[in-house]
């Protein structure tokens, strides 16, 4: 994740709050914990700034430090600011810079057919041997599907792309493609790299997107969605580490509304378990893709409310899951019972 440092200078109020509780200090990682964040350091400081923190945090950060910064703006001065690891700047500045693509080819049918035939090496084998087993529930719900859609899913492990893909459809799948960041999978002149920008396009699927790029990181999608193409789309942004899922961004809102396309969202479950953050081993085990009822937006629908309808359909399922276990996002199983009692429905499952 992105590193940021973080100074304050404290007001006379919050000086005389950490003379009468010095663990008031600590209040900022109750604050950045909030936004996903994780601290690395933090040290009280002699000379024009009371604190330094060290953190790392989600790749959408920057949309939410101007609001973390007016939480502390009542008993302190607050400056972010960004970070980079000297190893990594010094690779930076040694390497070519710039990145690859996106490559419009990836949509021709001689490239849709390639991807077929790396199917097996670049998702296909690892879903086989992490999957133990592989639970799909739902899938007929593309059925009522008849042009372009946006898929979605909650964001928690790597092998998330890799079992979505291989729980959709035939038909939706041969012709779907999925955003990857660009300044780690198409960078130019990488030559360690051991998945190329090229491999990214062909046989992954995938085009590159700007950290941070704004409205124009959708100019390529909405591409794709004009020329027919679906799209996977994961609005949470980076992978959530808390139990709850992360705030989902407006892009998703955006394109269905312009492109009048619908969203499917499918609730993923147990990835987490099998490749955890961080971790560069897969544990085989369970996990479920369950396709939830697709969503079509009225018109006149506005971008916030959308992106509310996408996240609650999926923090539905999210809180049932919390409560009742994995088994609870199955679509082909009841629901629970309004104001029923949690521990009978677990058990019962």
């Amino acid at each position: 994740m992105p590193a940021y440092v973080m100074l304050m200078r404290y007001h006379s109020a919050g000086l005389r709050a950490a003379q009468e509780d010095p663990r008031s200090l600590l209040r900022i990682h109750e604050g950045l914990a909030r936004w996903e964040c994780k601290v690395l350091s933090s040290f009280h400081v002699l000379g024009e700034w009371d604190q330094c923190t060290i953190f790392e945090a989600p790749d959408n950060f920057r949309a939410y430090r101007g609001m973390l910064e007016h939480e502390f703006g009542t008993t302190a001065d607050t400056e972010i600011l960004p970070a980079v690891d000297y190893d990594l700047f010094s690779r930076m500045v040694g390497q070519e810079a710039g990145t690859e693509g996106p490559h419009p080819w990836q949509i021709n049918w001689w490239a849709r057919l390639g991807r077929l035939a790396f199917r097996w090496h670049a998702y296909g084998r690892w879903v086989h041997q992490a999957c133990k087993p592989l639970t799909v529930t739902g899938r007929e719900r593309f059925g009522q599907i008849k042009g372009p859609c946006i898929v979605v899913a909650n964001h928690t492990s790597h092998m998330d792309a890799l079992v979505l893909n291989a729980a959709l459809p035939f038909r939706v799948r041969w012709n779907i493609y999925s955003g990857a960041a660009a300044d780690r999978w198409f960078v130019k002149g990488r030559k360690e790299l051991v998945m190329q920008p090229w491999y990214q396009s062909l046989a992954m699927g995938t085009f590159p997107i700007q950290r941070g790029g704004g409205s124009k990181a959708l100019d390529y999608p909405r591409w794709l969605l004009d020329q027919g193409c679906n799209l996977i789309i994961f609005p949470e942004g980076t992978r959530s580490t808390s139990r709850s899922m992360a705030k989902f961004r407006h892009g998703v809102s955006i394109l269905a509304l312009e492109k009048d396309v619908p969203v499917v969202p499918v609730f993923l479950t147990g990835l987490a378990a099998l490749r955890p953050k961080g971790s560069r081993e897969i544990r085989p085990g369970p996990a479920g893709a369950h396709v939830l009822e697709p969503i079509r937006f009225a018109p006149g629908t506005s971008v916030p409310e959308a992106t509310r309808m996408i996240y609650e359909a999926m923090n539905e399922v999210h809180q049932a899951v919390a409560l009742f276990g994995d088994e609870a996002a199955r679509q082909d199983r009841p629901r629970p019972a309004a104001g029923s009692n949690p521990a009978s429905q677990a058990g019962g499952s």
